[in-house]
């Protein structure tokens, strides 16, 4: 659907530019990108990284972070969360 794919795409370039914003900030070797926005996976990245490499500020002057897929995708919240109840449970 082209109006699905242009929605992805201004979604994505959206997150590109907050990503860099961020970046500039806090200075973070990679970004992990988890939750629901992992399952559209490259629909919402390549935009995202895109609009990213233009934005990044100081990229000549410092290691640019990779932006990456959380390895756990949807359910990292859901594994985080039972791990913080195992460790409090001790």
């Amino acid at each position: 659907d082209p109006a699905a794919l242009a929605c992805f795409g201004e979604i994505g370039r959206a997150l590109g530019q907050g990503l860099a914003d961020l970046v500039a900030v806090l200075d973070p070797g990679r970004i992990v990108v988890g939750g629901g926005v992992a399952d559209a996976g490259d629909l919402l990245l390549a935009p995202a990284r895109e609009v990213f490499a233009t934005q990044i500020t100081g990229s000549g002057h410092r290691p640019v972070p990779t932006i990456v897929l959380a390895a756990l995708g949807n359910d990292a919240g859901l594994v985080g969360a039972a791990d913080l109840a195992r460790v409090r449970q001790h």
